[in-house]
C-alpha cells in the first residue's frame, strides 16, 4: 500500500499486488470534521493497515461524504472488499446541497 497527501487534511492511497503487479486505486479520503476531533482529541490515522496483514482501515470521509471508520479485507485479484462500517453521528457528516 502506497499514501500520499493530495491536499490539506486529504490522503489518496493505492493497494498493488507485488506478485502481478497489479494496482486497485488511487483512492480518496478526507480527514474526519474537525467537530468531532473537539470531543476525540487522539490522533487517528486515515488509512491504516499493517505488512502481515489484509485488514485495512480508512477513517474519514471517503469522496467527501459519509464520514466514519471503514474496515476493509485486502483479496486477491479483487481489491477491497468492505468489511464492515460505523459511521459518525448525523451532526458530523457534511452538508450537502440537497
Amino acid at each position: 500500500m502506497v499514501e500520499w497527501g493530495c491536499g490539506t487534511d486529504c490522503s489518496q492511497f493505492a493497494i498493488m499486488d507485488l506478485i502481478t503487479g497489479k494496482v486497485y486505486g488511487p483512492f480518496a479520503v478526507s480527514g474526519l470534521p474537525g467537530a468531532w476531533f473537539e470531543k476525540h482529541p487522539d490522533k487517528i490515522d486515515h488509512v491504516e493497515g499493517r505488512d502481515s496483514s489484509r485488514l485495512l482501515r480508512v477513517s474519514g470521509c471517503p469522496n467527501e461524504r459519509d464520514c466514519g471508520f471503514y474496515d476493509y479485507e485486502i483479496v486477491d485479484g479483487l481489491g477491497l472488499r468492505l468489511l464492515g462500517k460505523q459511521l459518525l453521528p448525523s451532526q458530523y457528516q457534511p452538508r450537502t446541497g440537497r
